[in-house]
């Protein structure tokens, strides 16, 4: 595995020591896997970007996963996304190959599917005008990558997460930025007021984590799955936020920033180029479809409700929000 220490990576993992499995994770030096460890992960110290690290990770593994990624915050390093998402990927795919791995699966975003004028689903077209952004770009970049091993013979298979909230067994990893878990809890606290809007499928990092596993497991090579949660939980960061606290039980609400203030480019900078460009698009109603994940690998997601209200007592518990907030 890769990414590990990610949340999402991180719940991947503890499903698949619970499920029997032997897990190798590659680390960088200097990040804390104690918690990994106490679950029974093998940890191999390596950076992503060093092909002969990644290789030396995956010797002996049967299948790889790949959940490591820069994402796209409000500022964004070009040459920190190209070394992650293009040239540490490649080495993920190459190292899978040299050691006979059966399948890959590679994690990755909506961002560079056009779903402009029909829902997102497995088999949505790439957005021939993406969004510049370093993020976007290299991600998209991974994908194609990844397609064109398939055609070569490899199999690899993606999964596509929603925005992704809720506990993980490393805490404070789960906060870092651009966590949705911090903005749960900076909404709670009634730190955030207000947020751009775009469609985003949100989904409970356990159930992102399982499409994951199911897909490593039941995939078929080239396929895309969607490991979003419900279709009718699809809706801006203020929604999603403002559910948040009314399960917290309290009164602060946040507002949606209008397309029209984006123009200000002090309002644009708070945001970063990636969620303006979003908020800036049209999506179709519903923004996704994710059927053929459903029924190929038996896919059950909870509600955002439901999600919301397993995550809100895990961080008053982890203490990451005061369990006094109340209204």
């Amino acid at each position: 595995m890769t990414g590990a220490t990610g949340m999402i990576g991180s719940n991947i993992a503890k499903l698949l020591v619970e499920g029997g499995d032997s897990v190798v994770a590659l680390v960088r030096e200097g990040s804390d896997a104690g918690a990994l460890e106490a679950m029974g992960v093998e940890i191999r110290r390596g950076d992503i970007t060093d092909a002969d690290h990644v290789l030396r990770a995956a010797e002996g593994a049967e299948y790889v996963i790949h959940s490591a990624a820069v994402l796209g915050g409000p500022t964004q390093n070009p040459g920190e996304h190209e070394q992650v998402n293009v040239i540490g990927t490649g080495y993920v795919l190459d190292a899978a190959k040299q050691v006979g791995a059966k399948r890959t699966v590679q994690l990755s975003t909506t961002t560079f599917f056009d779903a402009k004028t029909e829902p997102l689903s497995e088999v949505s077209p790439l957005d021939p005008d993406p969004s510049p952004d370093p993020y976007t770009q290299t991600k998209m970049r991974a994908f194609i990558d990844a397609m064109e091993r398939v055609e070569r013979g490899e199999d690899i298979v993606v999964v596509i997460s929603g925005g992704a909230y809720g506990d993980s067994p490393l805490p404070e990893r789960s906060m870092v930025v651009p966590s949705y878990n911090a903005r749960i809890v900076a909404a709670v606290r009634g730190e955030l007021s207000e947020n751009v809007a775009f469609p985003i499928p949100w989904v409970y990092a356990d159930d992102v984590a399982m499409c994951s596993v199911l897909a490593m497991r039941k995939g078929v090579a080239g396929e895309r799955y969607l490991g979003f949660g419900r279709p009718e939980d699809v809706g801006g960061t203020p929604m999603f936020c403002n559910l948040a606290c009314e399960v917290a039980g309290v009164d602060h609400r946040m507002r949606e920033v209008s397309v029209e203030e984006l123009d200000d480019p002090e309002v644009a900078a708070r945001y970063g180029p990636t969620l303006v460009d979003l908020a800036r698009k049209q999506f179709p109603d519903p923004f996704f479809d994710n059927h053929r994940t459903v029924e190929r690998l038996g896919y059950a997601p909870l509600s955002l409700r439901e999600g919301l209200e397993r995550t809100i007592p895990w961080l008053r518990a982890t203490g990451l929000l005061s369990p006094n907030l109340r209204r």
